[in-house]
């Protein structure tokens, strides 16, 4: 259950480094461009994709240990 806890608080950190780039590439984003909006939505809705995934990460972290079915 470790190794599990620690490869989720790895890909955790991982999440999070790309939504940092994301946020930084949405802030110099320019303003509306015909035929361009679509990249940024596809932007926000990585970002808030990604934002979920940690969400989730950090209450599987938070959880008391999983269920195992007996041997």
């Amino acid at each position: 259950m470790d190794d599990l806890k620690l490869l989720c608080s790895r890909l955790e950190r991982d999440v999070a480094a790309r939504i940092a780039t994301l946020n930084a590439e949405i802030s110099r984003y320019p303003g509306p461009i015909a035929r361009c909006d679509a990249q940024l939505a596809g932007l926000l809705e990585e970002r808030a994709r990604l934002a979920r995934l940690v969400e989730a990460l950090r209450e599987f972290e938070a959880a008391p240990e999983v269920f195992r079915e007996p041997a």
